[in-house]
């Protein structure tokens, strides 16, 4: 994911007109990153079932560890809390074009 804090980035032409909407585009980079890394967290977790369900041989310590690791909870929710945050600040970005 980009981030405008760090990077450059191309402007584009809609916001360019529109005031006081800079440091709400920011947190929006900001949420899109963290929302990033958070599905890429799932996305491993899932990986890792699937690598273990292509292996030649299955053990059930293998299946229980993933079974039981509640890290990718913390990652849900992570994911759906940056979502609600996301979609907050968009409504405020569309209230602020004309």
């Amino acid at each position: 994911m980009m981030d405008r804090a760090s990077r450059d980035y191309p402007e584009s032409d809609a916001l360019r007109g529109v005031r006081g909407v800079e440091n709400l585009v920011l947190f929006i980079d900001d949420d899109l990153r963290e929302t990033g890394m958070a599905l890429g967290h799932v996305e491993g977790y899932l990986t890792e079932i699937l690598r273990m369900l292509e292996s030649p041989r299955i053990k059930r310590e293998d299946v229980h560890a993933l079974a039981s690791d509640v890290r990718v909870l913390d990652h849900v929710d992570m994911l759906v809390e940056n979502l609600e945050t996301l979609r907050r600040r968009l409504t405020k970005l569309a209230t602020s074009l004309r």
